[in-house]
């Protein structure tokens, strides 16, 4: 296994001065090329229109359509942080860039897709908030934990949909048919386990972990969710296209 040589760890506030270039470089390139949430991108509004429209047309019920208005309240608001984190750092979070994750691109075509979203690829958020949490930049640590709960909230929301929709016969049936390709989706949002991107995030403290020990930290902890649906897990390799 390749040991990652850690940079001299230091805490940075806004606009210091003594802020090296490549760590500067190295947040700017998360949070506006690799990062999702960004309210200054013209494609991650479509994202998010897409998911407003699916929560309120396919929600079963009030009750779901409230949990689908406060997911998507927080989402305009991860957006809103990104963007101020980004002019906080000089760049301009004003773009329209394509988003790399295949997952938010999938249609969205009914209420068991759209539980599987949450419960799987929004799941994948929460580790972001793990990550930043003790970030050597200070205002991206601020906003960890509140991201974290989130996120959080959003994975929870979605296995509560799916324990709903797995209390009939036919529902457990068309989720565990609908469970593989989200769960695919879900393992390559993690990215290449030889991303030339990675040892840097963590030589810098911006993130703390390599992308396959993020994956394997994911299946671990989102598989028991899964069999207390009643469930077969799906299979971890099937499709993928990052390894």
């Amino acid at each position: 296994m390749e040991v990652i040589q850690q940079a001299t760890q230091k805490t940075y506030k806004q606009g210091d001065p003594e802020m090296p270039a490549e760590f500067k470089e190295m947040l700017v390139k998360l949070l506006l090329n690799e990062h999702l949430e960004n309210n200054g991108n013209t494609e991650y509004r479509k994202i998010l229109a897409n998911i407003a429209n699916a929560g309120m047309r396919f929600a079963p019920h009030g009750r779901a359509m409230e949990i689908e208005a406060e997911i998507l309240r927080q989402e305009v608001q991860h957006g809103k942080i990104c963007e101020d984190l980004l002019k906080g750092l000089g760049a301009n979070p004003a773009c329209t860039k394509p988003i790399k994750q295949y997952a938010f691109h999938m249609p969205l075509e009914d209420w068991i897709d759209l539980a599987w979203f949450h419960a799987l690829i929004d799941r994948v958020g929460l580790y972001v908030g793990v990550e930043w949490t003790g970030s050597p930049y200070e205002p991206l640590a601020e906003v960890s934990a509140g991201l974290e709960a989130d996120e959080e909230f959003h994975t929870k929301s979605g296995f509560l949909h799916l324990r709903e929709i797995c209390s009939t016969p036919e529902g457990k049936v068309a989720a565990q048919e609908r469970l593989q390709k989200w769960w695919t989706a879900a393992l390559d949002m993690f990215g290449k386990s030889t991303s030339v991107n990675s040892p840097l995030y963590v030589k810098w403290g911006i993130k703390q972990h390599s992308n396959e020990e993020l994956r394997q930290k994911y299946i671990a902890e989102a598989l028991p969710e899964i069999k207390r649906l009643g469930l077969a897990p799906a299979d971890n390799l099937l499709n993928r296209r990052f390894l």
